[in-house]
């Protein structure tokens, strides 16, 4: 299969006036003519035929033969950005079509929004529009892009770290496939992504890594061997990000109660949310991180709880437990560890979390919990609550229908899908 990994590069604070100035008319310009499909789309109702009627290669046709030639006419861009923008606005409102089967057919609770302009992705074809050099020097890399209609391209310097630099690195020498970059704008300021792709062959493993993800830990690790023997527990939790975290509600919290009636929000209020945010994609990286290196180290597959379904309910739990389910980060880290996984050939399985913190990992009786501790009355046993459950967690991953240790069968029965 094909997996892919998206890279970000800061262009350079060191950038002439003119080039910075070039980028931003470039992201301009690319808008408005993004608003141009838009606004036809919508006042002909042509997304709602997306729904049941056209296909989005017809979609494209009625762009084309509509806006191609008057688009050419009235901005200074090359035919391949016109085609990547009317595809791109395409693509938002294809998505947004394929949502909203789904609400029809009460897979979603709401309906989805119409795509916004501002928020579509801008795109430029590699190597036609951009390309890539490593400079060495000053800079670690230039992207050279195409932007506008002539064929004069712009020498953008980037900056970026080691890890960066060595993925891009080895993508310009052929190990990897290199995308369609991306341009986005991000705190004022400019970025490249660029995708890289490789093919990778997802083998089933000896062990397992079963992965407990909880509130009270990041997450609990567990190794377990196919003959039942645990190693290498650890347990992850970054208690001064989350009081930091904490302490950021309690400071929002105030600055609300001092807004003027009827306004919701502030520019400081907006700055503590994103610095929240970054926490919490620094924990679900680092977390998933650590968990595919262990997989990896270990020749085992992944075993993680599918938490989707839970989610705050209010007037059902307390304010500051539906708070804490809010900032709770274990989407972000089960979806970081799919991608991560699959990067390196690692099988992914997702498995139901009912009753993996009640039954006891080595009888695979029901027990009960108390706080952080769990009781088998069975034989007597007690063990960390989150511990037992990423246990329960890695023996379901190898056989689904089995509880407890002792209940293992022979490994050739493990047949659980991957993801």
């Amino acid at each position: 299969m094909q997996v892919a990994k998206s890279l970000m590069f800061k262009v350079s604070k060191k950038i002439n006036m003119h080039k910075f100035l070039a980028i931003r008319d470039f992201v301009n310009m690319y808008q408005s003519i993004a608003r141009i499909y838009s606004s036809y789309i919508l006042e002909n109702k042509l997304h709602e035929k997306l729904v049941d009627g056209i296909t989005a290669k017809d979609l494209k046709n009625i762009l084309h033969e509509k806006f191609y030639r008057q688009i050419k006419e009235s901005f200074d861009v090359s035919s391949q950005t016109v085609q990547e923008i009317r595809d791109v606005v395409v693509e938002a409102y294809s998505s947004w079509a394929k949502l909203y089967k789904q609400f029809l057919d009460g897979r979603l609770d709401r309906e989805p929004s119409l795509p916004k302009v501002e928020r579509f992705t801008v795109r430029m074809n590699y190597p036609r529009v951009v390309s890539i050099f490593e400079h060495g020097k000053e800079f670690p890399f230039f992207f050279k892009v195409k932007l506008n209609g002539t064929d004069k391209r712009y020498a953008i310097p980037v900056e970026c770290g080691e890890y960066q630099r060595k993925m891009l690195r080895d993508a310009l020498n052929g190990k990897y496939k290199i995308g369609a970059v991306q341009l986005v704008k991000r705190d004022g300021w400019y970025y490249f992504i660029v995708p890289i792709k490789k093919e990778v062959v997802i083998e089933d493993k000896e062990n397992v890594v079963g992965v407990d993800i909880g509130l009270r830990y990041q997450a609990v690790i567990t190794v377990l061997y196919r003959d039942g023997k645990i190693s290498d527990v650890e347990f992850i939790k970054y208690r001064r990000l989350l009081d930091k975290i904490r302490y950021l509600w309690k400071r929002i919290d105030w600055l609300k109660s001092q807004l003027p009636e009827g306004q919701r929000s502030s520019k400081q209020i907006r700055r503590l949310w994103r610095k929240i945010k970054r926490i919490n994609d620094w924990i679900a990286h680092n977390v998933s991180k650590r968990i595919v290196k262990v997989a990896k180290e270990n020749n085992a597959i992944i075993g993680i709880e599918d938490l989707r379904l839970l989610r705050p309910r209010k007037e059902k739990m307390r304010k500051d437990m539906n708070r804490e389910l809010a900032n709770w980060v274990h989407g972000k880290i089960r979806k970081y560890i799919i991608y991560k996984a699959n990067w390196d050939g690692i099988p992914v399985r997702l498995i139901d979390a009912r009753d993996t913190s009640k039954r006891c990992h080595i009888c695979g009786a029901v027990g009960y919990r108390k706080g952080a501790i769990f009781s088998c009355r069975e034989h007597s046993y007690t063990s960390n609550v989150d511990f037992n459950a990423s246990v329960n967690i890695g023996i379901r991953a190898m056989f689904p229908n089995v509880w407890g240790i002792v209940n293992m069968p022979a490994p050739s029965r493990c047949k659980a899908p991957c993801v």
